[in-house]
């Protein structure tokens, strides 16, 4: 009442600020309020990475790919020098760590696909080029499995808006046995509408998910636990 507390026993005091006004308002607090401002949009712009991917993440990631994206992220704007600390932004011109990151800890790129590829970018394309693929030396496929699907999208983002455009890839080397011939000079182009804007961030993403083929139908193998997924491209 009237900011006053009155006691069971009879006193009356100044009721203390709340916990929210404190945390607004006192200047020991700064540091806390400044990197409690850019935790919060890290996690934004990592949910905005994990939405625009979420078909291809859900074929392979771990259980704690939320908070390493995070993490990623809130070092990304650290590097970010124009701006004040808790006002500090995504750069892309900053990107750079975002490269090779792994949304499936327990499967690597590394140990599972040992082919030579490469992504790259052009106007309003970015493409994976695969030279040479002999799926039964050059793909590390767990037991059980007998078919195989490289994964490869292309997003590009406005992390001022927070929006993105997926680019969609006209002819995937779609589902393949794993005894199939050699492949040879592939190339697989992600398309967006126009040309992304120089401040947007471009990713490509790059991964190979395992089936099991039974009765006709395709079964993701071991639940995608094998599955890797990476980012392989920035700009």
């Amino acid at each position: 009442m009237a900011g006053l507390v009155f006691a069971k026993d009879g006193s009356v005091r100044q009721k203390p600020a709340s916990n929210k006004a404190a945390f607004a308002t006192a200047a020991s607090l700064a540091r806390t309020r400044e990197n409690a401002a850019e935790f919060g949009l890290s996690a934004k712009y990592s949910k905005l990475l994990r939405d625009l991917l979420r078909v291809a993440i859900n074929s392979a990631s771990d259980s704690r790919v939320a908070s390493r994206l995070t993490k990623a992220m809130r070092a990304i704007i650290g590097l970010d020098d124009t701006n004040d600390r808790g006002q500090r932004v995504f750069d892309s011109s900053n990107s750079a760590p975002l490269l090779g990151f792994n949304f499936n800890a327990g499967a690597g790129i590394g140990q599972t696909m040992y082919f030579p590829f490469e992504v790259t970018g052009a106007g309003a394309d970015v493409t994976m080029t695969i030279p040479a693929l002999n799926p039964v030396s050059d793909i590390a496929a767990p037991q059980g499995t007998t078919h195989f699907e490289v994964v490869f999208a292309a997003s590009s983002l406005n992390m001022e808006t927070l929006t993105y455009t997926n680019g969609v890839v006209a002819a995937p080397l779609g589902i393949l046995p794993v005894n199939s011939p050699a492949l040879v000079n592939q190339a697989m182009v992600a398309s967006f509408p126009v040309a992304p804007p120089a401040a947007n961030l471009v990713v490509g993403v790059v991964g190979i998910n395992f089936y099991q083929q039974v009765n006709g139908k395709f079964y993701p193998l071991n639940n995608n636990s094998t599955n890797p997924l990476a980012i392989e491209y920035v700009a």
